[in-house]
């Protein structure tokens, strides 16, 4: 996790290191989002170790911080198209054979249907596993001594019908 003074020094030092790396002069986070996204594997060899180094954190936690903080403010905010997504996604559910095929369907039918949003793809892939893993979860086990007794009556009347069931199969 990164201080507050870490937060603030980070632009100045990815601006420094991409001015050095491209020759070039940045002159906003938006360039400058667009250069380290056109970079090369050899001018990415060790950049985020420079990062990392420049504001005393490992490389790990500043390439962390670029792509799940910093570039977040070039995105639209993936929450204003939940209502949508959760749609799209009960909809391909029905569709598909398990959840991870739904939640790519559902992705790639939101960007069919909404070409013009800018959402960070990641972001729309994490909202929809975690609805996804939200929706398979059991629910726990409940005390039978704080059940009521239309839960016991329900019970009682489900395996009634259970066993009468097994009785017209015999």
């Amino acid at each position: 996790m990164l201080t507050k003074v870490q937060t603030v020094q980070f632009g100045a030092v990815l601006k420094f290191l991409i001015e050095q790396i491209t020759n070039k002069i940045i002159n906003s986070n938006l360039e400058l989002f667009y250069t380290i996204q056109q970079l090369t594997i050899q001018q990415r060899t060790g950049f985020w170790k420079s990062v990392g180094s420049g504001i005393n954190v490992t490389a790990n936690e500043a390439h962390d911080y670029y792509y799940n903080t910093w570039t977040l403010q070039f995105y639209q905010n993936h929450q204003d198209y939940r209502a949508q997504l959760v749609e799209l996604f009960h909809e391909q559910i029905s569709y598909c054979k398990d959840a991870k095929d739904a939640i790519w369907q559902t992705v790639d039918q939101f960007q069919k249907k909404y070409p013009c949003n800018n959402c960070n793809e990641r972001k729309l892939f994490q909202m929809l596993y975690h609805l996804a893993s939200a929706k398979n979860k059991t629910p726990r086990k409940i005390n039978k001594s704080n059940q009521s007794p239309q839960y016991e009556v329900c019970e009682q009347f489900r395996f009634q019908n259970a066993v009468q069931q097994l009785n017209i199969i015999e």
